[in-house]
Formats: C-alpha cells, structure tokens, sequence
C-alpha cells in the first residue's frame, strides 16, 4: 500500500485550550487523521484522556493514549507528525529533541520569542530539522478567498493593504500575503492607545455583565516602498459584538473591500462583485451543516474539502494546516509554512512593538532566516 491509503498518525504534545481545539478537529475528520496519543505532564488531564479524551472547548473529547513523557509518545504511538502546543519558550527544548529524533514538527505560534531564539529555529532547520509552525489565519476560508482575490491579478499591482483581523504576527501574517510581501524590508510607525469598550465573550461564553473594560488599540503602518501596509487590532475584538475584523485590498485595477471587489472591465465600464458563501444547512436544506465555500461571480475562490463535517471556520484553518503537514510529510507536498516566514512574522510584530514604544520610525534589516533553506520533503512512500 502507499501512504495516500492510510490516515496520517498524529501526536500531540501540550494539554491546554490549543491541545483540546486541535483534537476535537482531528477527531472530526477520522478519515484524514488518527491521534496516536498526547503528552502532558498533567496527571489529571492524563486520567481524563485515558477515560475519554480532553474535553473541548466544553464538549466530551474521544480517548486517547495519555503519555507522560514526549518520549514515551515517540515509542507508543509512532507519530507521523508531532503538533506543539506549548508557549514559545517551552517549546525550543522539546523541538530539539523531537529533530535530533528525526520526527516532523508543527508548532504553535509564535515560533520563537526572540530574534535569537528565531534565528537558532531556523539553524535547524537548515541542518535538516523537519519544523513547521502552525499560522493558520490566511487559511480561514473567507481570508483565504479574499487572499485569493488579492494574488490573482483582478486589481492590478497591489499597492496597499488594511488587514483587522487578527492580532501580531498572525495579523502581519494575512497582511505580508494580502501585499506580496516575503522578507523585504519595511519602514514602520505605529502606535497603541488605551480605550474603554463593552466586553467581549470569552471562551466560557457571554460576559456577565456590560460594564466597560480596558483594551488596547493597535495601528501600525509598514511601508515596504511602493506597497503601503496598515495594520490595525484591538485586545478585545476576538469574538467582539461591537469590534469587527475588516480586510481591504487596493490595486491599480480595482478594490476589494471586504466581500465586495470593485474593478473596471475591459469594455471600460465599471463592475462590482460579491464574494459569496455557499453553505449548506440553512431553511429548507436537508445537506447537513458544513460550508461548501466561496464563489467570486460564479467561480471558486475556496472550497472546504473538509465538507461535511461541522467545522467552524477557524477550525477549518486548524485542520488545513495539519493536513498540509501531513501531505508534506507523507507525500512530498510543498512546505505548509516555514520557520523562516513564522520568524518574518514575528519579528516584525516585534519592531512593531519596538516602533510603538519608543514614537520613532523603525527600520527592519535582513535576518538570517531570509535565505534559509525550508524542511525538506519527504520520499512518498514505495508500495509495497
């Protein structure tokens, strides 16, 4: 048989909130994948795995092997591809010895903390490490169609970019692709002021009350020399009533503007497209609850290859990027997302930091990263 006729082994290393989320989409998709066990040095998390499985985000998981240790997940349950979810910090150890191992990676964001830290990820990688982060926001499916809209030529050459939908590097993330933007330069000015506003729900539900909360609002402009970036986010908009993530493209062509693309035809009058989602479950449908995708005049921008299963759309990026992953590993499919653009992504929420703090402009330099080699693919595997 070959790999393709066998579902991906998936270890999970790490018990918290991301351990539980990745599980409930592993467990959704049996067909793609089998969890294979989840080390945690939590003893009670491990009785509860053992039992039946991590609950999730409120819901009852399904068993899996409990391991102790990251070793013991290596020699129980021969994972194709360890998923790290643990901070930055406690991360680097775990990641060395799971390379000197020989076992694919993907960790959780951010990759590293520091530039050091970065720099010495990426080392590794080109030693021959097989190490792959987790960023999974231009993966939802409306950023992604969005994106796709972006890189297709649709509004010319791309010229700037307003990307509010999430927070650091995962936003600078959807903004570097909504530009074309890899490892060049940029010159930043930014700033962060304090606000008062309704809470948000958290991940145990609706807020108690309607007192006003602290936050802070995040604006920061990268200009990286004929393409104008702006980032923007605010602590509480994750999940906000009252906050709302926002996403524009301008080109020299046409506009996109959240769902709506405004451009010129070639017969010189004006056009104004929609994107569009297509999803089924809605009055009178009788298909189930799952997205199909999104269309842009009546073409696919994305399609979830995920249907039917009922996955929210965050969840649908999780469950990309782990597949990817897998496809990269067991079958040679290009690098789902390197260290080296993880570690561009955070370094430049870095200098956005840097560029708040001190009220001055910032400019980024070349980092050792920028010409690192990516994991290398693996052989896809002989019948046998």
């Amino acid at each position: 048989m070959t790999s393709r006729d066998r579902t991906a082994r998936i270890g999970i290393v790490g018990s918290g909130f991301r351990a539980r989320t990745m599980l409930r989409v592993l467990h959704a998709l049996p067909d793609r994948f089998e969890v294979v066990g989840v080390a945690t040095r939590n003893a009670a998390d491990r009785a509860e795995l053992a039992a039946r499985g991590l609950r999730a985000a409120g819901l009852p998981g399904l068993p899996a092997p409990a391991y102790a240790s990251v070793s013991e997940l290596l020699a129980g349950g021969r994972p194709d591809v360890v998923l790290l979810t643990l901070p930055a910090g406690a991360a680097q150890p775990v990641i060395r010895d799971l390379a000197e191992a020989g076992v694919p990676v993907l960790t959780e964001t951010p990759a590293a903390g520091t530039v050091e830290e970065l720099t010495a990820l990426q080392r590794l990688v080109d030693d021959g490490a097989c190490v792959h982060v987790a960023e999974q926001y231009h993966l939802e499916p409306l950023v992604g169609a969005q994106l796709a809209v972006a890189g297709s030529g649709l509004l010319g050459a791309v010229t700037d970019a307003h990307v509010a939908v999430a927070h650091d590097y995962h936003g600078l993330s959807v903004l570097r692709r909504a530009l074309g933007i890899t490892f060049e330069d940029a010159v930043i000015t930014a700033r962060r002021d304090a606000r008062r506003v309704l809470p948000s729900p958290s991940r145990a539900g609706d807020p108690e009350d309607l007192d006003l909360v602290d936050t802070v609002h995040a604006t920061a402009w990268l200009d990286f020399g004929g393409r104008l970036g702006t980032y923007e986010f605010d602590d509480v908009q994750y999940r906000s009533w009252v906050r709302s993530p926002a996403l524009s493209v301008r080109g020299e062509r046409g506009e996109l503007r959240d769902d709506v693309v405004r451009r010129v035809g070639a017969d010189g009058l004006p056009r104004r497209s929609t994107l569009e989602r297509v999803a089924a479950g809605g009055a009178g449908s009788h298909e189930g609850l799952f997205l199909r995708g999104y269309t842009l005049d009546g073409g696919w921008l994305y399609r979830n290859e995920f249907r039917p299963a009922r996955l929210p759309d965050d969840e649908l990026s999780i469950a990309r990027i782990v597949a990817d992953m897998a496809d990269h590993v067991l079958h040679g499919a290009p690098s789902p997302y390197s260290v080296a653009e993880a570690a561009q992504d955070q370094y430049l929420q870095l200098e956005v930091r840097l560029a708040a703090a001190s009220g001055e402009r910032v400019r980024t330099r070349p980092q050792p990263w920028t010409h690192g080699s990516a994991c290398r693919r693996a052989e896809p595997e002989r019948e046998t």
